[in-house]
């Protein structure tokens, strides 16, 4: 699969997140936005400024950057992190220009999910379904016991996974539910994410699992990309390698702000 669909599907997904956060009455202001070729993530909400990104920038793109940073700073918002393409990247003299300092590596992942070996057997000692129905209220404490993030996240993540495109999974161990994970679909493209284990359940093979699954759910669906993102040098990023992704460490740059 081509990076650059994987790139848009991921923008999109977060656009679903933030409008998501928007209908749940989250305080502050979410927005996404496109300008001169860059995608743009803005919030003002408490303890939510490190969603705040721009993706896409390239040689040709970064002239819009000043415009963005604009709107971010009239919202009163952290200023973002900025996302570079695999292709062409801006130069660094003109990045200085902008008070940029390269940040950390973002890594996305892609996969063709109909590639995948349908011979896999994830695990023999867990069991993956939807989590629908009388299930969804222990997704939920899953997802935030795995997390175990600050509130304001929590309620951020709670608000994009209640959104009805999201289609929401869970392993289970015998009885017991040890692992969440959700995905989305725009157009052919696959977003994974919502990923979390319970603490005591670390290490069982919960995510590959969960993983295998909702790729067979996304290519039963039509998909014909699906497409991860995780921190650099995580657990996360070696067990999509493992599992046949391809691995784009992308560069990022951190603005300071304007001098007065």
């Amino acid at each position: 699969m081509d990076l650059s669909p994987g790139e848009h599907a991921v923008y999109h997904r977060s656009r679903l997140a933030f409008g998501a956060a928007t209908a749940a009455g989250l305080p502050g202001r979410f927005e996404a936005f496109e300008l001169g070729g860059l995608r743009a993530l803005l919030t003002n909400s408490p303890g939510l400024g490190f969603l705040n990104s721009v993706t896409g920038a390239n040689a040709r793109t970064v002239a819009a950057l000043r415009d963005v940073v604009a709107v971010f700073t009239a919202a009163g918002a952290p200023l973002p992190a900025v996302v570079g393409t695999s292709g062409d990247l801006p130069s660094a003299e003109r990045l200085r220009d902008l008070r940029a300092a390269p940040g950390p590596v973002r890594p996305i992942a892609v996969l063709d999910p109909r590639s995948r070996d349908e011979r896999v057997v994830p695990s023999d000692h867990l069991q993956v379904r939807p989590a629908v129905g009388e299930d969804l209220a222990t997704f939920f404490e899953v997802l935030s016991a795995g997390y175990a993030a600050p509130v304001d996240v929590d309620r951020f993540l709670v608000a994009e996974h209640s959104d009805p495109k999201v289609l929401r999974f869970m392993a289970w161990k015998e009885d017991r539910p040890v692992a969440a994970a959700a995905m989305s679909l725009h157009d052919d493209v696959a977003v994974l994410g919502g990923a979390a284990t319970l603490p005591t359940h670390r290490s069982c093979g919960a995510q590959t699992a969960l993983l295998h699954s909702r790729l067979a759910a996304a290519a039963a669906a039509g998909a014909r990309g699906a497409v991860a993102t995780a921190a650099p040098g995580s657990p996360s990023v070696r067990n999509l390698a493992r599992n046949g992704f391809t691995v784009h460490l992308r560069r990022s740059w951190l603005l300071a702000p304007a001098e007065v």
